[in-house]
């Protein structure tokens, strides 16, 4: 569901992967870093995801070079940073984070329909806008272990590109952006002591393996069902999975 999901919408995986992780990894997993382990598989996941889905919309040549190019930067601090913040947050409070941002992004998928350009304003002409929000979008999404495209892409289609170019460029945007953040999970994590075996920093490796499988090969998929399904219609099923996980990661 969420290779398919970062596919069709942009983004995905890593809001079903995160939530899912986060309420069974407290379960399975000793130690006071469990939700950590959730949010750094989940990035190394996202990675693995936003790569395959990327190419797939780069080949049909939905990724504009230039919106890319300026996104690197803030995507390569802010993601970087976020792994970082999350190892000083005490568990109670990134729980509460996790569960906020998830039911934030829920209620944003219940409501909107992204489905129209909101403005023809140039990125040229607002180059140090973006740059700034989108390092404000890699640290706050990296700190839950979610995709920077359930953020990027509302943001986006205030400038000129069409819908289909702003979500092929923010999922080719999320490979960089999962890729720095999956290096902050394991730097962070590394020398943390109590971690389970098999564990890679923050990285859980025995999950990321199965996951990252399974997106690798539904990823594209996604890509090419995206004109066939109702985007309305998922983002509101999609809403209503967000609010029970946000529900449950509450009362772990």
């Amino acid at each position: 569901m969420g290779g398919l999901l970062v596919g069709i919408l942009g983004t995905g995986n890593a809001l079903v992967i995160m939530p899912t992780l986060a309420v069974m990894f407290p379960k399975v997993l000793t130690g006071e870093h469990a939700l950590r382990l959730a949010t750094g598989t989940t990035m190394a996941t996202m990675a693995v995801g936003a790569f395959f889905a990327a190419t797939a919309q780069h080949r049909i040549g939905r990724v504009d070079k230039s919106l890319l190019r300026l996104s690197i930067l803030p995507y390569l601090f802010g993601a970087l940073a976020g792994p970082w913040v999350s190892l000083w947050l005490p568990s109670y409070l990134l729980r509460a984070y996790l569960a906020l941002v998830i039911t934030m992004v829920a209620i944003f998928l219940f409501v909107s329909n992204q489905g129209k350009v909101q403005s023809d304003r140039d990125i040229s002409t607002h180059r140090f806008e973006i740059l700034a929000v989108l390092l404000v979008i890699g640290v706050c999404s990296s700190v839950a272990g979610i995709a920077s495209g359930i953020f990027a892409i509302p943001y986006l289609l205030r400038f000129e590109l069409p819908m289909k170019t702003v979500v092929g460029t923010s999922t080719a945007a999320a490979g960089f952006y999962s890729l720095f953040g999956t290096v902050g999970y394991v730097s962070a994590g590394w020398l943390e002591a109590g971690l389970p075996p098999y564990s890679f920093g923050f990285v859980y490796l025995p999950a990321f393996a199965v996951m990252a499988i399974v997106v690798a090969i539904v990823g594209p998929l996604g890509v090419r069902l995206a004109h066939r399904v109702d985007d309305v219609l998922l983002q509101r099923i999609f809403a209503l999975f967000l609010f029970i996980a946000a529900a449950a990661i509450m009362l772990l």
